[in-house]
């Protein structure tokens, strides 16, 4: 006898596994992939028969569609998990990234597999709302994408919704050198100024070696042979957040092109012997403290704690604030133009280096070396500002040929 047709209330035959509820909705039940039975609901049967087209379809496509029901926050911890072999301030800048950008946004709690490319357009949108840099956008939605397309690689789901999200392009930054009369303007003011003077040596030692902000932080005493005359830079020393707050942490550098020997010029090695002096003339030696295991930390500040990016820069924003203050009021006194600093950072100072280095005529390969470029495109885009002076006196170079 033949077993009979299962039904719904109005008569119409239900398939295998499918079937209708007292309440007059509509289940069906699958296994997916991985062996786990899986079930979804709708109020029409129509309704219920186009879930299970699609169903069946990542079945045929061997897309896993329980671990497609996860949320985007899952899948970011997911993705994290699998990334044991990123750098401690790569996994960092990941975690502050989502945090920040991602976690408050809708995306987050949604299920990966509801997630089209109109919400990434739509979050992408937000975050210009609230003023993000496009570059910062950029960065986002890289990072985005590759969580996304962490779920594509493992058939959670089919298609990545960050694909062809198109956005403006990145204004390109521009961090030019100091001029030549710049910097004689902030060495000066540096040297002769009696509150901002202790910090006098840590510049003229980043405008003479060219150092990285982790770079010059993770300095310690044994990177230095004052004998020979020169700066080993073997590691950095870097400072985010990492969850529990601020914390200092070392890292290898970036690069085998970052490991380095830089000769001391004579002014770098003068602005070592004045930050010993000022050491010990404030007392810094007596109150030094272990960073991360670590001690004789040749920067240090007046607590005798170890200097971080964050707060070179912050220095330096306040010194030319005084400086462009007292310039302001003393050309106004003396009825010309005042000559005001630009915005300056460790990173500004360190293409200054760059830029001094070639104008005196030392070989592009060798200044490659000594800012620890892996590229020489990365070395010659720095020197790319052209000055009136300089265009005069390659042109005199004519002179003797035509």
């Amino acid at each position: 006898m033949a077993r009979a047709k299962r039904t719904d209330n109005k008569g119409r035959v239900l398939r295998v596994g499918e079937s209708q509820n007292k309440q007059g909705r509509y289940i069906y039940k699958w296994t997916d992939c991985t062996g786990t039975r899986n079930t979804v609901y709708a109020i029409t049967l129509v309704e219920l028969r186009e879930k299970e087209q699609k169903i069946q379809r990542d079945i045929q496509d061997g897309i896993n569609s329980t671990s497609a029901n996860m949320t985007l926050n899952q899948l970011f911890d997911l993705y994290m998990s699998t990334k044991s072999n990123i750098r401690e301030t790569t996994r960092v800048l990941y975690l502050t990234y989502w945090s920040a950008n991602i976690k408050p946004s809708i995306l987050s709690d949604m299920k990966i597999s509801q997630i089209k490319q109109l919400h990434v357009k739509k979050w992408i949108i937000e975050l210009k709302d609230k003023g993000a840099k496009t570059s910062s956008i950029k960065a986002y939605k890289t990072l985005l994408t590759s969580v996304f397309q962490f779920a594509v690689d493992n058939d959670y789901i089919r298609r990545n919704p960050c694909r062809n999200c198109d956005q403006d392009k990145a204004e390109p930054s521009t961090k030019t050198a100091l001029t030549k009369r710049q910097q004689e303007k902030l060495v000066d003011f540096l040297e002769n100024d009696d509150l901002y003077k202790v910090y006098y040596p840590l510049i003229l030692f980043i405008l003479n070696t060219g150092l990285r902000a982790g770079e010059v932080c993770g300095l310690t005493k044994d990177d230095i042979d004052m004998k020979k005359g020169v700066v080993h830079v073997r590691k950095q020393l870097g400072y985010r957040n990492i969850g529990d707050g601020y914390q200092y942490y070392w890292q290898p550098l970036k690069t085998a092109a970052g490991h380095r020997d830089i000769p001391l010029t004579p002014a770098a090695k003068k602005a070592l012997i004045m930050e010993k002096e000022l050491d010990f003339a404030l007392g810094r030696r007596a109150k030094e403290q272990e960073v991360a295991g670590r001690s004789g930390i040749v920067f240090i500040n007046n607590r005798g704690m170890a200097l971080n990016s964050y707060s070179i820069d912050g220095t330096i924003k306040r010194i030319i604030s005084v400086y462009n203050q007292r310039e302001s009021k003393e050309a106004e006194t003396e009825n010309r133009e005042p000559e005001l600093l630009p915005h300056i950072s460790v990173h500004i100072l360190r293409h200054t280096f760059c830029t001094r280095s070639v104008e005196s005529g030392i070989n592009i390969k060798t200044v490659q070396y000594l800012m620890g470029h892996s590229e020489i495109a990365t070395t010659l885009n720095i020197y790319t500002h052209v000055n009136a002076e300089q265009v005069k006196s390659e042109m005199k170079k004519l002179e003797n040929i035509m």
